[in-house]
């Protein structure tokens, strides 16, 4: 972690604290067993609280801890020499901003807050031992990767392929099936995204997405309001970027 983060750090220990933290992610790491929870005893994580726009992991540089978001949004995000911008991944409580710190030393990308967050550090050391010697904590950790790397081609499938309302209405459907935001038809979600950060995520400029965004809206599609979103008929949208939850494995994850 760097000095930003490590200036705000402090140690926690015992497992009961990290599974609360993690309860209810997409972690899965509550379905362990006793033995596989006793396991964790003896780790020290830390929790940091991080302001918006900060650098959690630099691009090219390497982390020797695994971070878990556990509170607010952050991305993924690459660079060209010229300095374009990509965000390869937008990552919600829950998501490991860095699982390849676990078998790689330098990643391919940067993680950087969207907006306040909290992270929860685990040493990596120690992580790939645990999963070495326990499946149910490989397991967690692998059912992340599986599902990360169907996100993150579903967003290699809307830019390559959908059109720009196309590619707004599948992120705000998935967005809205990670969060578990449905009740009913209706969804809704704090929605903390400028114009800018939508184009980074989607590969269109900030004016394409303005005006998609408001030809959403006087459809009925979508409402926002005072960085909140709302979507009155879930299924209408769905069928508008034929969006299909199953790659989300959300009812695996519920299983687990």
């Amino acid at each position: 972690m760097n000095s930003a983060l490590q200036a705000d750090t402090y140690a926690i220990f015992g497992t009961r604290r990290l599974l609360r933290l993690l309860s209810g992610t997409r972690c899965s790491f509550q379905s362990l067993t006793l033995d596989e929870q006793c396991a964790l005893d003896n780790i020290t994580f830390s929790f940091t609280s991080v302001g918006p726009h900060t650098d959690v992991v630099r691009e090219g540089e390497g982390s020797d801890r695994l971070m878990i978001i556990t509170e607010g949004w952050a991305s993924r995000y690459m660079t060209t020499t010229n300095g374009g911008r990509l965000l390869s991944s937008l990552l919600l409580p829950g998501d490991a901003a860095n699982l390849n710190a676990l078998l790689f030393e330098r990643p391919h990308y940067g993680v950087r807050t969207i907006t306040q967050a909290t992270i929860v550090a685990l040493p990596c050391k120690q992580m790939s031992m645990l999963a070495a010697e326990h499946p149910g904590i490989a397991s967690a950790l692998a059912r992340l990767g599986f599902i990360e790397n169907a996100i993150v081609s579903q967003q290699a499938l809307s830019v390559g392929r959908r059109s720009a309302t196309e590619r707004i209405a599948q992120m705000l459907c998935e967005l809205s099936t990670r969060l578990d935001a449905e009740s009913g038809r209706e969804s809704s979600y704090a929605f903390s995204f400028t114009q800018e950060v939508i184009g980074d995520v989607l590969g269109l400029t900030a004016v394409h997405v303005n005006r998609t965004m408001r030809a959403l809206q006087a459809d009925g599609l979508i409402t926002l309001k005072n960085r909140w979103i709302t979507i009155p008929d879930a299924s209408r949208l769905r069928q508008l970027c034929g969006f299909d939850p199953s790659y989300l494995h959300m009812a695996l994850l519920a299983d687990a």
